[in-house]
């Protein structure tokens, strides 16, 4: 997807290799980090192509995370028996999200499933989206904003009591609408901005619904990430990265001032996951290492 075929596959795999056998220096200094604040998780889906489930599971233990992102549940049992856990479930596409009643059975129905496996493996929260302002091509429709508002707060009316109960948390997250680029951006998607997705989460104030902070896509569409992780810190309750332009490594090539929107997040008393969903360009055991490196907050 996008990038990926790029990157190419035998020589990132030796890399891997490579990397997990010389990298003890570095994943000692990463496991030794006692004043990180966070939950450690990086996302299955850009690495879905490189690295075996066993082998997510070996990298995650090396780097010391707590979980694994949007791991298909048919995984979740070799994920436990890790001492890992699903930092956050799939759940309905983004492509039929609640702002559009004809989705809201199956997406109801979907959430209902994926608390259920959560509650049953002791893992923590489920995705959500909002959806598209005009989802025709999936089977919805054309949504006003004010209309896409209304009906995400009737289905999560059904859903978020259900959530409530089994103690597992939605969490709603931003995606930018501008850039064009398969699995970069999502035109038209109505979710854009965190103010947009905050009305929602905000009218039920509720600990088990919060917005999923994504860095990359909030810088895309509106950038003042500190301003705005200080004015929103009540709804967050999770964080992505990546790099950006490009959503790839947490490097010098990007303009996300890492170290500063951490310490932000930190100040603030985010206690959640910290999970790094960038598309490798580069061996990707060591973009990950770089990447807990660079959201390491200095004390």
């Amino acid at each position: 997807m996008g990038s990926q075929e790029k990157i190419d596959r035998r020589s990132l795999l030796t890399g891997v290799v490579a990397g997990l056998a010389s990298s003890s220096c570095l994943s000692s200094q990463v496991k030794n980090q006692d004043h990180y604040p966070f939950k450690k998780s990086f996302c299955y889906w850009p690495y879905r192509n490189i690295w075996s489930i066993d082998q997510m599971i070996e990298v995650a233990n090396k780097l010391n995370c707590q979980g694994i992102e949007l791991v298909d549940p048919k995984h979740w049992q070799k994920l436990k028996d890790a001492g890992l856990e699903c930092s956050l479930s799939t759940s309905h596409p983004f492509t039929k999200g609640m702002n559009h009643i004809n989705f809201h059975d199956a997406n109801i129905a979907k959430l209902k499933e994926r608390i259920d496996l959560c509650k049953k493996f002791g893992f923590p929260s489920v995705i959500t989206f909002v959806g598209y302002h005009d989802s025709s091509p999936n089977g919805g429709g054309k949504v006003s904003p004010k209309d896409g508002i209304k009906n995400c707060i009737k289905a999560y009316e059904k859903i978020l009591p259900y959530a409530e109960k089994q103690g597992i948390t939605i969490q709603m997250e931003i995606l930018n609408s501008r850039v064009t680029e398969k699995m970069k951006g999502h035109p038209g998607f109505a979710g854009d901005t965190v103010e947009y997705c905050g009305e929602i989460i905000r009218h039920f104030n509720s600990d088990n619904f919060k917005l999923l902070f994504d860095i990359y896509h909030v810088q895309v569409m509106q950038g003042d990430l500190i301003t705005r992780i200080n004015n929103n810190i009540d709804i967050i309750g999770h964080i992505h990265t990546a790099g950006c332009p490009g959503r790839n490594e947490l490097n010098d090539q990007q303009e996300i001032n890492y170290p500063a929107v951490i310490k932000a997040l930190k100040d603030n008393m985010y206690k959640g996951y910290v999970t790094h969903e960038f598309l490798p360009t580069t061996d990707p055991y060591k973009g990950l290492q770089q990447a807990f490196e660079v959201c390491s907050p200095r004390v």
